[in-house]
């Protein structure tokens, strides 16, 4: 299958459904031929209509009442089980689209999927054709150096989660000034004014502990795309789709940047 599989991950809250809606809306707009993928068994609402949805396979409710278990590990348990289903999502996908993007929507609770090896599992099973991370992170709760760097690192750990090519979005800028949105656009063009902006709000032991932090932060900013989006206002989203088209037509491998290869 021509397909590109991007999963979309990232803090509860930030905005990954609403980006498969108003990216699907996107390509949709401009004829390129897309699915839509629902992982999320506690989701009660997308702004979308899932072509492909794991709760007609499991939902947390049935897992709860099923189980006895309380909300929390009912979601864990149907993340869990979603393996069980992976091949009659596949064979869903595979009778829905043979060219194009498959956007996957991940669970709400980030670490529920990105950190248990069953979200490794059902992304490596997925995979159809090449396949991406797109990392959504809230701009509004970003604004200030310390908050921004905490994002970053979290972005970081989810690639090496996954290592797989990763786009990282700075979504609901709408919300932003446009004084707020210059300085993280400059944050990440020059990220040594990010680390002077942080140094200034560390005492001189803490910036000695994280000194080597920030470098690895300075790092990940060099090497990765980094976008300021609004899926509100459909803002950014051809810049996404011409770096995805890199990736995904562009024909050459992706290569892991040297400073994030683990020794062996």
């Amino acid at each position: 299958m021509n397909t590109f599989t991007l999963f979309v991950m990232g803090p509860a809250g930030s905005g990954k459904s609403s980006f498969v809606a108003s990216f699907a809306g996107w390509l949709e707009n401009n004829e390129i031929p897309y699915l839509t993928v629902n992982l999320d068994p506690a989701a009660e609402y997308v702004p979308y209509t899932p072509d492909v949805d794991i709760r007609a396979y499991v939902t947390a409710k049935q897992v709860m009442d099923e189980y006895m278990l309380g909300p929390n590990g009912a979601i864990i348990a149907a993340v869990d089980l979603t393996l069980n289903f992976i091949p009659g999502i596949q064979e869903e996908v595979a009778e829905s689209i043979s060219e194009g993007y498959i956007l996957v929507d991940t669970p709400g609770q980030m670490e529920i999927f990105a950190f248990r090896r069953s979200g490794v599992e059902v992304v490596k099973e997925l995979t159809i054709g090449q396949g991406g991370v797109a990392f959504i992170v809230d701009a509004a709760l970003s604004k200030s150096p310390p908050t921004f760097v905490s994002q970053i690192f979290l972005a970081s750990s989810v690639y090496y989660r996954f290592r797989m090519p990763q786009l990282n979005l700075f979504n609901k800028v709408d919300l932003l000034s446009e004084k707020e949105l210059e300085e993280m656009v400059n944050w990440v063009r020059e990220p040594t004014s990010l680390i002077n902006g942080l140094e200034k709000e560390l005492i001189g032991e803490e910036m000695i502990m994280v000194r080597g932090l920030l470098e690895s932060v300075k790092s990940f900013l060099e090497s990765f795309s980094i976008y300021f989006v609004s899926t509100k206002i459909s803002k950014g989203l051809d810049s996404v789709y011409a770096d995805l088209q890199k990736i995904y037509k562009g024909g050459e491998d992706y290569e892991i940047p040297d400073y994030m290869r683990k020794s062996e």
